[in-house]
């Protein structure tokens, strides 16, 4: 049995939704100066058109409820969540859980809904990513303190390889987004908007490997794309 890491690659969509990416959205109200800041919106828009043009597996996550908020418990002290519980909002099928106008999903793309920091935690991610062989990850997001932070280091520890594109995300503060911009290179790679587009134009010869799905126009292999990292 081999014990490699497949080399196919997904790109991972966290948490760009309404609620948390939209000025008007019950975090978004904190985050979005800095995601102005950071010009994320524009540079996560770089990233999605380029694994698009790719055929890259791309997974969207948002975080939602049902009504009623029955996956949180009632006496749990959930500071960060408790702010969507007081004022009603998140709930699936909402404004809230939609992604931003700028990042909307196609019709291929897959949407999984999870329901705190930990975007394999009660969700199907890690079968969608293990049925279509994809063993590296590139992570843009939101809340790099928080959604990033523990899905990259869950991936790792479930043996995945993973890059975070640290200019298709932010924090909710400076002194955070540095924090972790310390913090995740001892999980994971370290790459911006331009070196992601950049990786993926690669020689035809790596395009004709065998396509992993429906939407897989030969992705590259991670290793090649991060060579000359």
């Amino acid at each position: 049995m081999s014990k490699q890491v497949s080399p196919e690659s997904a790109l991972l969509m966290l948490h760009w939704q309404n609620s948390v990416a939209h000025p008007d959205g019950v975090w978004g109200k904190s985050l979005y100066p800095q995601i102005t800041k950071n010009n994320s919106i524009d540079n996560a828009q770089k990233v999605l058109r380029a694994a698009r043009d790719r055929g890259m597996l791309t997974i969207f996550v948002n975080i939602g409820w049902r009504a009623g908020f029955p996956e949180l418990p009632d006496n749990q002290f959930y500071p960060l969540l408790q702010g969507a519980k007081d004022e009603n909002k998140g709930i699936i099928g909402s404004w809230d859980v939609e992604v931003i106008d700028a990042l909307k999903p196609v019709a291929s793309e897959l949407i999984v809904i999870n329901y705190g920091s930990d975007s394999f935690e009660g969700t199907d991610l890690d079968k969608l990513l293990r049925v279509h062989n994809i063993g590296h990850i590139y992570v843009s997001g939101q809340c790099i303190e928080h959604v990033v932070e523990t899905t990259v280091k869950r991936a790792a520890n479930m043996g995945y390889n993973a890059a975070i594109i640290k200019d298709a995300m932010s924090g909710f503060t400076d002194s955070n987004y540095n924090a972790m911009l310390d913090i995740l290179p001892l999980y994971c790679k370290v790459v911006t908007a331009d070196e992601f587009v950049t990786s993926l134009n690669v020689p035809a010869r790596f395009a004709e490997q065998p396509r992993r799905h429906a939407n897989d126009q030969g992705a590259p292999r991670f290793s090649q794309r991060l060579r000359r990292r």
